[in-house]
């Protein structure tokens, strides 16, 4: 299974109003595709990207986990 369709199915089972944190266990080079595939999805109004946590060891700041709420 691929990482788009195991975020999707943990979207999918979320309920409304949940909040759940995206991103804890995966690597940084993967979060770069998953934070666009959340964006997609806030835009199309599924989730809400509640916050964009940025990891501070590789000086890069890149987004390293993402707190979303189901819609």
């Amino acid at each position: 299974m691929s990482l788009y369709n195991e975020i999707n199915d943990e979207i999918t089972l979320m309920e409304p109003g949940e909040q759940k944190w995206i991103g804890q266990d995966l690597p940084l080079e993967s979060m770069m595709a998953v934070v666009l595939l959340l964006k997609d999805l806030d835009e199309e109004k599924v989730i809400k990207v509640r916050r964009q946590n940025r990891e501070k060891h590789t000086g890069l700041k890149q987004i390293d986990r993402v707190l979303i709420e189901k819609l």
